[in-house]
């Protein structure tokens, strides 16, 4: 009696076998993130945890700074307070003021994510140079005497209900408003935030240490 031959498995198709492999790596893969369930209400796309921007040339960010006295009583007052730390600066002999605050963590990670998402879409040089755009309008409180608001919520880019709509964070549009500025005049905003970011880096290391509340100590 001769043996029966095997029936050739036939070979899937390439579409079927990653559809496969996706389905082994990931368990969710095949279902609907827009289920029914979710198009209640717009749902906001947070990151589970702080993300980091792409790495930017962002020019000389750091610079060399003396904590004075002042920068230490505003800092602890502002700690103790639970509001922002701000520090105004004169440019020019006073002809452009410039007043520039501390973020909170959401606003932190909402520039962070919302970069690392355009990353993906932008040039190096295109993402650096809007970047500085989103520091201003997140740090400036004030420039020649106009308030500045805090960045406008949503802070991170929100998906409509309808499961197919993404909107952007609220506050992208307010980088509009530095479009078409002087080089010159943006590199020296941009040098106050610089020192600003800089300074308020070191106050926040160093007030762990116990001599550091008393204002007349280095």
């Amino acid at each position: 009696m001769k043996d029966t031959p095997e029936t050739p498995e036939k070979p899937k198709a390439p579409d079927a076998e990653k559809s496969d492999a996706s389905a082994e790596e990931n368990p969710q893969a095949k279902e609907n993130v827009f289920s029914d369930d979710n198009l209640s209400k717009d749902s906001v796309v947070e990151p589970d945890a702080p993300v980091e921007p792409k790495k930017l040339d962002l020019g000389a960010m750091k610079r060399d700074v003396t904590i004075t006295p002042e920068d230490k009583v505003a800092f602890i007052d502002a700690v103790v307070e639970n509001r922002r730390f701000t520090k105004g600066y004169s440019l020019f002999g006073g002809r452009i003021t410039v007043t520039v605050r501390s973020l909170t963590t959401d606003e932190v990670n909402a520039l962070s994510a919302w970069t690392v998402r355009q990353g993906n879409k932008d040039s190096a040089g295109l993402l650096a140079g809007r970047y500085r755009k989103y520091l201003m309008a997140a740090h400036i409180a004030m420039l020649n005497g106009v308030e500045l608001p805090p960045l406008e919520e949503p802070l991170f880019e929100t998906v409509k209900s309808d499961g197919k709509t993404t909107l952007p964070p609220g506050w992208v549009k307010r980088c509009d408003q530095f479009d078409g500025m002087d080089f010159g005049r943006f590199n020296a905003i941009m040098g106050c935030i610089a020192d600003f970011d800089t300074r308020y880096s070191i106050l926040c290391q160093k007030a762990e240490d116990a001599n550091f509340w008393n204002p007349d100590t280095p």
